[in-house]
């Protein structure tokens, strides 16, 4: 019904969150998550194409539209790979956890298998959808962006030790790394953004602000400071056409 009211611009990402196993009354120990998720993506679509559900029900409106809309999130190079054998889209996150045999990669090192499962499930003929965030925080000066990088980071320092996490380095540039920032002036959001050799294989890309938290009215700053100066030198432009498509969240 979304769907309709906003003509045909909804976009629909899925992803197995393992915290939701008790509201849905599911045990995850005598079921592997990706099989539940599998089969709760199959009945989606069934639901979306107006396929006969359990009981013979129907969803009304159906919408099989929405299916060649549909994104799946993920951290796995299994899970990147079935969103590519489904024909979906993948969802890249702005950071993922390291292992244990690799704690200082990078997120492109991470990506860069990921996307390489994603490219080889997809079927013949069927264009990728790659979306990739990513946190940014952009200020008129380095050194305003930087004060305030480092008085957001040292909260969510705080708070990702707290939760059991290995501590990601003292200095503010050891932070900065761990959490996948790109953060400063214009031109070095640029540089680090151009230098992420993961999405230059995406089509779609969106920044967020998590992690730095500045002042709302800087919020609005850095948003616009994207739009004007760092999106055009990726290839941006204000043309429906436009491709990769870019997006800012908060």
């Amino acid at each position: 019904m979304l769907d309709l009211l906003i003509d045909g611009r909804l976009e629909l990402g899925c992803r197995y969150w393992r915290q939701s196993d008790g509201i849905c009354g599911l045990r995850p120990r005598r079921c592997k998550a990706r099989d539940i998720f599998a089969k709760k993506s199959c009945r989606l679509r069934d639901a979306l194409a107006g396929r006969a559900l359990q009981g013979g029900d129907t969803l009304y409106p159906t919408r099989p539209s929405l299916i060649d809309r549909m994104w799946q999130a993920t951290f796995s190079v299994e899970g990147a790979a079935k969103a590519g054998a489904d024909g979906d889209g993948l969802l890249l996150s702005r950071t993922q956890p390291r292992s244990k045999q690799a704690p200082n990669a990078s997120l492109p090192e991470i990506q860069h298998p990921m996307l390489d499962a994603y490219f080889a499930a997809l079927p013949a003929g069927r264009a990728p959808r790659i979306l990739g965030s990513r946190t940014l925080f952009v200020a008129d000066t380095r050194v305003e962006a930087m004060r305030l990088a480092e008085i957001g980071l040292k909260r969510s320092r705080a708070r990702f030790i707290e939760n059991g996490h290995r501590p990601p380095g003292d200095t503010l540039e050891d932070i900065i790394s761990a959490f996948d920032i790109h953060v400063g002036a214009p031109d070095d959001v640029i540089a680090s953004l151009q230098a992420d050799t993961a999405l230059a294989r995406t089509t779609d890309l969106v920044f967020q602000v998590h992690s730095i938290d500045p002042p709302h009215p800087l919020i609005l700053r850095s948003i616009e400071l994207i739009a004007e100066k760092v999106a055009p030198a990726l290839g941006w432009s204000r043309s429906r056409e436009s491709s990769p498509r870019f997006a800012a969240a908060r």
